[in-house]
């Protein structure tokens, strides 16, 4: 008798198992609107002041590379984005507007967050992105092969006239 219960029940256990593998839907798993736009980034950061010279801004420091991210938004919209430096640099996460057709993007005073002066009075920081864009195949990764670049000019309201030069490519995985 216990012989046939535990086939039984090894018979229910396989019959359930086949039963929660069945296909759904025969459609495809696509991406995303900004798909082309999306991803891993490892970027550097140089500082463009009022002279025009540029010079890194994390190399006093001992750091070159740090990591973002760009992906779709909730709404999968075609002219929009989501930015973040991942709290690696300044602490943004914004939603930046997104031409497509020429892998460009920009946005103009995004609320970042609010911050507090020397005296505790809370303001609120801004900033604005210019010449954004992404470079298919127009940089190299850490094996010298082809990969998409992107680069963007940042400015802060905590921060007047500063200019920001963010650079990088697509993380490779290595």
């Amino acid at each position: 008798m216990k012989k046939y219960i535990s086939i039984f029940a090894l018979a229910l256990v396989l019959s359930l198992g086949f039963a929660s593998c069945s296909v759904e839907t025969d459609e495809p798993a696509g991406g995303t609107a900004v798909e082309k736009m999306a991803g891993h980034w490892v970027v550097n950061t140089d500082l463009i002041d009022g002279t025009d010279t540029i010079h890194n801004v994390y190399a006093d420091y001992g750091i070159v590379d740090w990591n973002m991210t760009t992906y779709n938004t909730a709404n999968d919209d075609t002219d929009l984005m989501w930015l973040s430096d991942n709290d690696n640099f300044w602490g943004y996460t914004i939603k930046v507007n997104v031409d497509l057709n020429t892998m460009t993007f920009s946005c103009k005073d995004m609320y970042i967050y609010t911050a507090e002066d020397e005296d505790g009075n809370p303001y609120d920081v801004f900033c604005t992105i210019t010449e954004g864009k992404v470079i298919p195949n127009g940089g190299l990764n850490v094996n010298g092969k082809p990969t998409d670049a992107i680069q963007y000019n940042i400015e802060f309201t905590d921060d007047p006239g500063s200019i920001y030069y963010v650079y990088g490519v697509r993380y490779a995985g290595f």
